[in-house]
């Protein structure tokens, strides 16, 4: 279950205080100033814990969030944060290194040093908090990469891990507890290839890259369902594995590769065929556009997986 926070729903005068407390006990004790009073402020901040992940997702008028030395040293279970940059500007700080980011870039920092988070004017972002002995990195990999912007043009994965963790963070997809235990494990790994890549050490990456492989590819394919030539021949060659590979990876994770293509690109159907703005083109072109160009098979399939044809399903039957 997610704790929700609403400054449109909190005193004006204990604004202040109230979000203070609810950051200290949901995340992590940091000092938090603002550029105005406490009637001014807008927050929507809401928390989740998925196992040992901890996510919160923060939109805000401008803000400083300070992790002090003191702070940093007091006992506590050391943990590595991920924040993804969903809109405004913020400029995180920590040891040499200081990253600014905008929408789509990340950057991992940790606990046990002290950090300066800085959002400059009205800012998304999503943070996801891992304790560090979950990721399992050397201390040398971690500082290495600490503090440094990471994007879609300086790190392979940042593609695909910044809008996984952006669906976690933009969708309820944590209130289910039982889908929020399934995607601890996997988050782990995609942060851990994530680092390891972005530090260049490929016996570092080797692991966390097999081990995040099915993941990955199901973010491609939800990438490039409108892609006629998607196919075990083209996800394979983007993720630099052999077919063969790629089709044992998913059958011990227990994920049929073509069923999942379908089932997604079917659901993309259903979608559009009651969407209004979809409403001048025919039942062919609207399974066309998501990879069905036989009319008559995506009859077929469509009936098969949810029990009416899509002619009847766009008239609401």
């Amino acid at each position: 279950m997610s704790l929700v926070l609403r400054s449109d729903d909190l005193p004006p005068d204990d604004r202040i205080e109230i979000i203070h407390d609810a950051i200290w006990a949901g995340v992590l004790p940091v000092e938090i100033d603002y550029d105005r009073p406490g009637p001014q402020i807008e927050v929507l901040c809401k928390v989740a814990q998925a196992g040992p992940v901890n996510f919160s997702s923060a939109r805000s008028t401008p803000t400083m969030l300070r992790r002090t030395p003191a702070l940093a040293r007091q006992d506590h279970d050391p943990t590595v944060f991920l924040a993804v940059q969903v809109s405004g500007t913020t400029m995180v700080a920590q040891g040499e290194h200081q990253a600014v980011l905008r929408a789509g870039d990340m950057v991992v920092y940790e606990s046990t040093r002290p950090y300066t988070v800085l959002n400059t004017d009205r800012t998304e972002l999503h943070y996801f908090q891992v304790p560090r002995s979950a990721l399992a990195l050397a201390d040398g990999a971690l500082a290495a990469v600490t503090g440094l912007r990471i994007g879609p043009d300086n790190n392979a994965l940042a593609a695909v891990v910044a809008p996984y963790f952006d669906s976690l963070g933009s969708t309820d997809v944590l209130d289910d507890p039982t889908a929020a235990a399934l995607v601890a494990g996997p988050s782990i790994d995609l942060l851990r290839a994530l680092i390891a890549t972005h530090v260049a050490d490929a016996e570092l990456a080797a692991a966390p890259l097999h081990g995040s492989l099915v993941l990955r590819v199901q973010e491609y394919v939800r990438a490039h369902l409108a892609d006629r030539g998607l196919s075990a021949a083209t996800i394979a060659a983007a993720h630099h594995v052999s077919v063969r590979h790629l089709y044992a990876s998913c059958a011990r994770a227990g994920v049929s590769l073509q069923a999942t293509i379908r089932a997604l690109r079917l659901e993309e159907c259903r979608r559009e065929l009651r969407d209004p703005a979809f409403a001048h083109l025919t039942v062919g072109v609207v399974g066309a556009r998501w990879g069905f160009a036989d009319a008559s098979h995506f009859g077929r399939v469509f009936r098969e997986a949810f029990g009416t044809t899509p002619r009847d399903w766009r008239a609401g039957g």
